[in-house]
């Protein structure tokens, strides 16, 4: 897909009618828009946004006042509109949309899309770039200062777009979110639910206990479906906020992080002391019945020795010998004739010998017992070194190197009392400091520190809850299947019952496959872009990096081989950010084909990406926080992003656009006029053009599109 053409009538600062051609070739990728400040930058990308969407980008101004206001000065019915002329599959599509003087004031407009110039509808247009891309395709130059992709230790880092939902849209995984709700409907629908004419409360009471437990799950999963999307919404706040701070105080803001994460690490190693006492706890508590069961054990082996040592296990004699001798009267081995005190003498030996077999299976006990003995002298020494580390780590005095159950239990319930102590000391000097910033609701022209503070605390809690909604949606799916097996159960009375049951957990599982569809479409969507945005950096950048893709599409950076993580300079930042976007453009199209021959799960996860296939994207001034050198750094890799680029920027760094010139298929110039501008020239390939003009007449400012090259 590549845009042709923009046209802009009355748009704005665009009084009248002005057309820019994109230029298509994919060995001049770049097509160049050079303006002032003022002279309406963040107006042509909205251009884009309106025309496709009806909507705009994070900080536009006014969007109620779209018709240029000298149009409306001429005349009060004046139209405004913006056409966009695009190719997809070798097809031609128009979108245009259109407004005037008093329907802007309502948000009301004309939509036309055609297609090979025959009307079509608008889902036509949203198939090739669904409305989630709005933010990733058309980027603003604030966002180049605010957003940040790459996870790191500062609060308000980490992902601030729903990278996730824009690669279910591509792939049309909006059919599995419509086949879960439909099938929630269907679960809950008045057909599957009991007849008033039996009225049974024990039947009653547990279809509205499974009801609640549905109703429960359902709130959950929502929940989870929003939080990716509120998460990064929270995040991107935070880091507007913290940008705000810093111009403010930045030493301040500086200071309150490295105190915030000092307390906030605190609190984290607290509660992994807390897990651990607790775990080595209950692990000694379900070991128990061995401390009492030791003594018994070693008091038996004892007495198996003692029998061992005195000849009776095994007897030195067996004792059918000795019944033969008392039989016969005299012994069975040398034939002596018994005396009555011999007799004697061999009856009371009779009588401490064991059986054989006897004798055996205790030297067999004996054995067992002694492993059991060394099996749990082995255990205890394990735990022992485990609470003894616990107990270091915690400050608290080790048991000694002999310590048995009771004294390791002992020892325990200090740890655990130490660990509570810490944990409770941590959290609440993480709250005191928090809390004497906090302001729920800020007062008009509060502190920006403040501001940044309360939006971290946001962040803070959208991502603890993030990392339980999965263990919460496990308890409520467990509970919500108690509660339906147990209405089942005692529905089966009835037929009419069982076959609504029986439906209901049909549908219930048609309705779990669909959630993990949607589930292993993120994950393999995750990998396809980890690979794809790795591809893109290293096609920008010539550095061993990697960059790793978090579950929640948050990104770090390391090196080839190694688990850590790199420190990157401003202007790999700012590349990783563009390769960030290059890489949802590069997948875009195969993307749309997947999609289009329903091959989801047969190649997602395993796709290829390159420069020379991909999406338009619009960015507007990419390089504004850069200074000179990473600018040029950047200027130079832009062009090997995607086969279309479209770049407006101011004229400050001409000399570098020039030096990528021959990538460069279309230049155009913003012409400002205006009674605050200056008059000034831009310099291209050794020609001066209009850049601004300074005319007291002219309030607002207007500006005029002009190619010139």
């Amino acid at each position: 897909m590549k845009f042709t053409s923009l046209t802009m009538r009355n748009w704005r600062p665009f009084h009248g009618t002005h057309r820019i051609d994109f230029s298509v070739n994919p060995d001049k990728s770049v097509t160049l828009v050079f303006g002032a400040n003022g002279a309406g930058k963040t107006a042509l990308l909205n251009a884009f946004t309106w025309a496709l969407y009806g909507e705009f980008t994070d900080g536009f101004e006014a969007p109620e006042s779209l018709v240029n206001f000298e149009a409306i000065k001429n005349d009060p019915t004046a139209e405004a509109f913006v056409e966009l002329e695009l190719e997809h599959e070798n097809a031609k599509f128009h979108v245009r949309r259109a407004t005037d003087a008093r329907r802007q004031l309502e948000g009301d407009y004309d939509l036309t899309v055609t297609r090979n110039g025959e009307r079509t509808v608008e889902d036509e247009i949203y198939r090739i770039l669904p409305k989630p891309l709005k933010d990733l395709f058309f980027f603003p130059a604030e966002t180049f200062s605010t957003a940040s992709v790459l996870q790191g230790d500062r609060p308000g880092e980490g992902t601030s777009l729903d990278i996730g939902s824009a690669i279910r849209s591509l792939l049309a995984g909006d059919i599995y979110d419509h086949a879960v709700e439909d099938l929630r409907g269907a679960i809950a629908s008045e057909a599957l639910r009991p007849t008033q004419k039996y009225t049974d409360e024990t039947v009653e009471a547990a279809r509205r206990a499974w009801e609640q437990a549905q109703a429960e799950l359902n709130a959950a999963e929502d929940r989870r479906d929003k939080l990716p999307s509120l998460l990064a919404q929270a995040r991107d706040q935070a880091s507007k906020a913290k940008k705000e701070a810093e111009k403010y105080n930045p030493e301040e803001i500086k200071k309150w992080e490295r105190k915030y994460n000092e307390l906030k690490n605190r609190v984290t190693d607290a509660e992994g002391a807390v897990h651990r006492a607790h775990e080595l706890y209950v692990g000694l508590a379900r070991q128990a019945y061995l401390h009492f069961s030791q003594r018994a054990t070693e008091a038996a082996v004892h007495r198996l020795d003692i029998a061992e040592k005195a000849g009776l296990m095994p007897p030195r004699i067996h004792d059918s010998v000795l019944h033969q001798s008392l039989t016969d009267g005299r012994c069975a081995l040398c034939q002596v004739q018994f005396t009555q005190q011999t007799r004697s003498r061999v009856e009371g030996l009779l009588s401490h010998v064991t059986e054989h077999a006897m004798a055996v299976l205790g030297l067999e006990t004996r054995t067992q017992l002694k492993s059991h003995l060394d099996n749990f002298h082995r255990q205890i020494a394990e735990v022992r070194g485990k609470v003894a580390a616990l107990a270091a780590d915690l400050g608290v005095a080790g048991p000694p190197q002999d310590a048995d159950m009771r004294m390791l239990q002992s020892v325990l319930r200090m740890c655990i009392e130490a660990a509570d102590r810490a944990l409770t000391k941590a959290r609440r000097e993480l709250k005191e400091l928090t809390d004497d910033q906090e302001s729920p609701v800020p007062a008009r022209g509060s502190s920006p520190v403040d501001i940044a503070m309360l939006m971290q605390q946001g962040v803070d809690r959208l991502e603890q809850e993030y990392r339980s909604i999965e263990s919460t949606i496990q308890r409520a799916t467990e509970a919500e299947r108690e509660k339906l097996a147990d209405y089942t159960k005692k529905s089966s009375k009835l037929d009419t019952y069982k076959r609504k049951t029986a439906a209901i957990e049909v549908l219930r599982d048609v309705k779990e496959f669909f959630d993990e569809a949607r589930k292993g479409l993120n994950k393999f969507g995750r990998e396809d872009f980890e690979k794809a945005i790795n591809d893109t950096y290293a096609d920008l950048i010539a550095k061993q990096f990697e960059i790793r893709v978090g579950e929640d599409f948050g990104i770090s950076v390391g090196a080839q081989g190694r688990d850590e993580t790199m420190p990157v300079s401003q202007s790999e930042k700012v590349l990783l950010l563009i390769a960030f976007l290059g890489a949802i453009a590069r997948l875009a199209p195969q993307y749309a084909e997947i999609a289009r021959r329903n091959q989801q799960f047969q190649r997602t996860g395993d796709v290829e990406t390159s420069k020379r296939v991909g999406f338009p994207v619009v960015l507007d001034s990419p390089t504004s926080p850069l200074d000179h050198e990473y600018e040029v750094e950047v200027i130079q890799a832009l062009p090997r992003l995607l086969p279309q680029i479209v770049i407006i920027v101011s004229a400050k760094s001409v000399t570098a656009w020039e030096e990528i010139e021959s990538h460069i298929g279309s230049v155009n110039v913003m012409e400002l006029t205006s009674h605050k501008a200056t008059n000034r020239h831009v310099r291209w390939k050794g020609k001066d053009y209009i850049y601004s003009t300074q005319d007291d007449g002219v309030d607002p400012a207007r500006t005029r599109m002009s190619k010139i090259s």
